[in-house]
């Protein structure tokens, strides 16, 4: 048991509280400046995907008006099949 005390004051006598409160600061501005790293690549990144995920839908649109005959009959195909999977789980 005195020999823990002894190591604790031991301790507490080589310790420098500027130097731990200096070492806090620098972590700090250091997970500071991570944390605005981290969210500005995730809005780059949400912004690559937005702009990718526009450009898809802009590109099906184009593609379904100019397939409209067979982009209105894919519909109605797949309404039928569903009405018909929908009555039948029904009976």
């Amino acid at each position: 048991m005195w020999g823990s005390q002894r190591k604790q004051s031991r301790f507490a006598r080589d310790l420098d509280l500027g130097d731990v409160h200096d070492q806090l600061d620098a972590l700090r501005g250091f997970m500071q400046e991570l944390s605005q790293s981290v969210g500005q690549d995730a809005g780059r990144a949400y912004g690559r995907a937005r702009d990718l995920a526009a450009g898809a839908a802009h590109d099906a649109e184009e593609t379904m008006k100019d397939n409209l005959v067979a982009s209105l009959l894919l519909a109605l195909g797949l309404g039928v099949a569903i009405g018909y999977f929908v009555s039948r789980g029904r009976k």
